[in-house]
């Protein structure tokens, strides 16, 4: 047996190998990558079919009691990682006039209404703070009467950014040439 090992070592190495070692690596590397290519499938099945039971897109009875799929899904956290809830494409803020200045949303969040930079961020006597935007198209709208504020100054903000919150009303002001100018001139472009 020793005999065949050493002729076979000597006809590899006229080959330009070096014997038996050079193939025990790639074994284990073959070996590995269909380990984890198995526990892949395993895992893109199992999160398939938990995606289905969760939105109801497959009705497999037999198999949820099986697998027992609803207790698996409690330890996923697929409203983080999915978005489960119908939401329109676009959120366009509307603001309803109550007053001469004075709009509300029927949120209380306040949005902003155009594409713009923040100018500056400043806190009322009463601690409600206000934000005026310089916008793309030249107007500066003043948002005040806001509860607390998420946007900083110098900021580069998009249309339907969270401003901050309100209470009952947001004051809004709109600005261009020194002059006042109404809500619905001032989403007009240049």
């Amino acid at each position: 047996m020793d005999e065949l090992r050493d002729v076979r070592k000597r006809i590899s190495k006229r080959r330009g190998g070096y014997g038996e070692e050079k193939h025990r690596p790639v074994f284990f590397f073959r070996f590995f990558y269909h380990v984890i290519m198995a526990a892949m499938c395993i895992c893109v099945l199992v999160l398939g079919l938990l995606v289905s039971n969760k939105l109801d897109l497959l009705d497999l009875p037999v198999l949820e009691k099986t697998l027992q799929l609803d207790d698996l899904s409690k330890w996923i956290p697929f409203e983080k990682w999915f978005s489960l809830k119908e939401e329109a494409v676009s959120t366009t803020p509307v603001y309803t006039p109550l007053e001469e200045n004075q709009y509300t949303n029927g949120t209380n969040i306040a949005y902003n209404v155009y594409h713009g930079v923040v100018l500056h961020v400043q806190t009322n006597k009463d601690n409600k703070q206000s934000v005026s935007i310089k916008q793309d198209n030249g107007v500066v709208a003043t948002y005040g009467n806001l509860d607390e504020v998420k946007v900083k100054k110098g900021e580069r903000i998009l249309k339907e950014k969270i401003l901050g919150t309100y209470t009952s009303y947001v004051t809004i002001d709109f600005l261009k040439d020194q002059k006042l100018i109404a809500y619905d001139e001032a989403l007009k472009e240049n």
